[in-house]
């Protein structure tokens, strides 16, 4: 495939403005957040209605009792009809099993599982609601010692506050929080709840026949739980942006399913004027701050494009990796966090403009595509054609003087790169490309763009060895520059990828440039201040306090 010509396969008269879509029933305002799909909305109103009529059932049951009613016969019938024959003798058996076995059985080993498949957020909406729920429903009306006690602390008094079946509203909830972790959407789910219903009906059933509740007070308190987890995970754990899998994944590797490619496919024809045929992942194994795909144009040249889907999970991914950094170096320049997606792909964008502008050679940019506003947008750019990773190309001396040239471009623009590793340094025959620029950086200290010089030269030397990367590169940078570029090499500036490489390799190249190059001392990347200090000492108390608040909550409810 040929190169197009540089800034003309997106042409200005090609970019549109969005059209509004005739279901809408009115325009978004600037800066309202996007209305969530309308299987969101399905959820979060039918819970939520179930949670409301379940608290005013409780309410009203309260009334009802004290005087005559329908429900005290209904009551009365479903309870002689449960205490008749051995069923007494079989719920005492039970409530002893279910004493011995305790919570425990069920909300640690899902507890684990979630942890070693680092589902993280599952985990925490998880621990956080059903130790919440049970936590709330004991001191309401449990009759431990514990209990009574932070009852004391919280009201002044330990008199329990009377809620018909409150061990039914935890069982609920646990039972339901672990099916919606657990269970993945469809077949699985199904089998499990069902299973997860006859556990609730078996605990309801145990109680009524033990005289400890009343029949319809255990079917509303199921409602309550059920409904309280359920509402919970659709707001804070939803199934679109946090689905079920069993296999470690990259958090940033959206899934490009028929409903997002369809918005995809959507949003660049209406935006940028290009039809597209299909969209598939590609090169996953190297990034991990996005989602790379190849954009299979459906008429035109070029005939085929690059995207990087960016969405609300690489914002949050950026804000913990910036702020993961300050507390292990302390605050590093320009690595402020981003206030939004837009943000950041615009970002990528500008600099992109930027480097091209500055005889930087990287892919073409093509623009900015909106795909859900606020929460995801499409960068498209050229995808190099006929290229290859720098290391897959033979590493000949005409790479190694374009691969350095690009680097000398770099600090004439003013610019660094901030990520050079093997994966984002392609070769199309003898030709350099740099790609994914989104840690790029405007006005760099000299630090930053010495740490490109040395991960660049690091990278050539894996295959041309030190010896001819240094004479390669002494034509365009001087003797100081080489040596203070190592000098501020370290374990902590290298990429991953490029470490471990180097780690493989045998070899400690960054020794065997230094030996070979004027002495220079260290340059350490650490740096101490007021607010490091301050960073750390709020992470670990912040880890600490939301320790003591769960395991408290777990001891409370009677989950520990």
């Amino acid at each position: 495939m040929d190169t197009p010509p540089r800034g003309t396969f997106v042409r200005a008269s090609d970019v549109r403005r969005p059209p509004w879509s005739a279901a809408v029933a009115r325009r978004r305002p600037s800066g309202q957040e996007p209305v969530p799909t309308g299987r969101d909305r399905r959820l979060l109103a039918v819970w939520s209605a179930v949670l409301v009529a379940s608290i005013v059932a409780l309410v009203l049951l309260r009334v009802v009792t004290e005087q005559t009613s329908a429900v005290q016969t209904v009551d009365r019938a479903v309870g002689d009809l449960l205490r008749g024959g051995d069923l007494p003798t079989l719920a005492r058996e039970l409530d002893g099993i279910a004493d011995m076995a305790e919570y425990r059985v069920i909300w640690v080993p899902a507890a684990v599982v979630l942890a070693w498949f680092a589902r993280w957020r599952h985990l925490v909406v998880y621990l956080g609601t059903v130790s919440v729920v049970a936590a709330a429903a004991q001191v309401i009306a449990g009759d431990g010692a514990f209990v009574r006690a932070v009852r004391r602390g919280v009201t002044g008094s330990d008199d329990a506050v009377v809620v018909p079946a409150w061990p039914v509203i935890v069982v609920s909830a646990l039972v339901a929080a672990t099916v919606l972790v657990l269970a993945p959407p469809g077949r699985w789910r199904r089998v499990a709840g069902a299973a997860g219903v006859l556990a609730v009906v078996a605990v309801a059933a145990d109680r009524v026949a033990m005289s400890l509740d009343s029949a319809t007070a255990t079917v509303v308190s199921a409602g309550l739980g059920c409904s309280t987890a359920a509402l919970a995970f659709a707001l804070f754990a939803p199934e679109r942006e946090f689905p079920v899998v069993y296999h470690r994944q990259v958090r940033a590797h959206l899934r490009l399913d028929a409903a997002r490619k369809g918005r995809i496919v959507a949003a660049v024809r209406d935006q940028l004027g290009i039809p597209l045929r299909d969209i598939d992942p590609y090169r996953l194994d190297g990034s991990a701050g996005s989602t790379p795909c190849r954009l299979v144009v459906a008429d035109g040249a070029p005939g085929v494009l690059f995207g990087k889907l960016y969405a609300t999970t690489h914002l949050r991914s950026d804000r913990w990796y910036k702020y993961v950094r300050v507390l292990r170096y302390g605050r590093l320049e320009d690595e402020a966090p981003f206030s939004s997606v837009r943000r950041l792909v615009e970002h990528e964008d500008y600099m992109l403009r930027l480097l091209r502008d500055g005889g930087v050679q990287v892919p073409e940019p093509g623009g900015v595509v909106e795909v859900v506003a606020g929460r995801e947008y499409l960068l498209v750019t050229e995808l190099v054609p006929d290229s290859v990773e720098i290391l897959e190309s033979g590493v000949s001396d005409a790479v190694i003087d374009d691969a350095l040239l690009q680097i000398h471009r770099l600090w004439q623009a003013g610019a660094a790169h901030r990520d050079i590793k093997p994966s984002n340094v392609l070769v199309q025959g003898s030709r350099v490309v740099l790609i994914d620029v989104s840690f790029g950086e405007l006005r760099p200290s000299r630090w930053r763009q010495a740490v490109d010089l040395a991960n660049m030269m690091l990278i050539l030397a894996l295959v041309a060895g030190p010896e001819r990367v240094l004479a390669r590169a002494g034509r365009l940078f001087a003797a100081e520059d080489l040596a203070e570029a190592f000098a501020a090499t370290s374990s902590l500036t290298v990429p991953r990828q490029l470490r471990r490489l180097l780690d493989a390799h045998h070899r400690d190249l960054p020794a065997e440039f230094r030996r070979s190059l004027p002495a220079h001392p260290r340059i350490s990347m650490q740096s101490w201040s007021l607010l490091r200090v301050l960073l750390a000492v709020g992470a670990v108390v912040g880890i600490v306090l939301a320790l003591l608040v769960v395991g408290l909550n777990l001891r409370a409810g009677g989950l520990l």
